[in-house]
């Protein structure tokens, strides 16, 4: 599937007040609806590429599935290949065992209601990372950036170890598409979200941060700053938080390193 196409554009140059023209890739948007069990649940704007990561990513957060065991069949039903239009829609169709949930798509607020409660009996596993090993991170999430690379356009989230070194990156042109993948990729793979920080090369608001406490990451990081419904979120889910990471420094939101 093509994740970016290149079209002809023109640059100006203030200095010299001249256009140039000039090709360059952009980042594909393609809607992808997910079907479960016959049922239509969602149609997401996304780039091609790991379609079941991005759906098993959402179904889990839809509290739909509580591991990948959970779908009992899955397959991609690409657009036919002579269709021209540029909203041409995918489809996956899976087939999931008894719903955690109803099969119906929830807001974050709703979400958050049904999580908030047991995040009260519970607490984080202990995640330990050097502070000297987060400024240097947006850089190395950069050397597995393909998409953003050619197109500066994508979004991505990579999976930290103790070690400071990036373990799996998703790229979409959707920040919460991206982390859905990242998701979808650790309950396929049977990895423990629990033990790994999760690192956003974009901005964490409000249902990024639901996503995040959903998905168990101890610890998360991001380039950007956060919005203040994040945060406490965040806070309040005992997840450690790290934003505006530039080099050599980063602001501590909330939780300790």
């Amino acid at each position: 599937m093509i994740k970016s196409s290149k079209v002809s554009t023109f640059i100006y140059d203030r200095d010299s007040g001249q256009w140039q023209s000039s090709e360059r890739h952009l980042i594909s948007e393609v809607p992808l609806q997910i079907w479960i069990n016959g049922e239509h649940l969602v149609t997401l704007y996304r780039t091609p590429g790991n379609e079941f990561f991005l759906a098993t990513g959402f179904l889990y957060y839809q509290g739909l599935i509580n591991q990948h065991a959970d779908i009992s069949a899955q397959r991609l039903v690409s657009a036919p290949s002579d269709n021209t239009s540029p909203m041409a829609t995918d489809s996956v169709r899976l087939t999931i065992k008894k719903p955690l949930s109803a099969v119906s798509r929830l807001t974050a607020a709703a979400i958050w209601t049904i999580i908030a409660p047991q995040i009260k009996n519970s607490s984080t596993q202990p995640f330990f990372l050097a502070p000297k090993l987060i400024p240097p991170l947006p850089d190395a999430m950069r050397q597995h950036q393909q998409l953003y690379t050619s197109t500066a356009g994508a979004h991505a989230v990579a999976l930290v170890n103790k070690n400071g070194k990036i373990l799996h990156c998703e790229e979409d042109v959707g920040r919460t598409n991206a982390l859905d993948k990242i998701v979808g990729y650790c309950l396929c793979n049977k990895i423990e979200m629990g033990s790994l920080a999760a690192l956003f090369s974009g901005r964490i608001n409000l249902e990024m941060a639901v996503k995040i406490v959903r998905a168990g990451f101890p610890l998360a990081l991001s380039i950007s700053a956060p919005t203040a419904g994040a945060v406490k979120i965040l806070k309040q889910a005992g997840i450690t938080y790290a934003g505006s990471l530039q080099e050599p420094a980063f602001t501590l939101f909330c939780g300790s390193l």
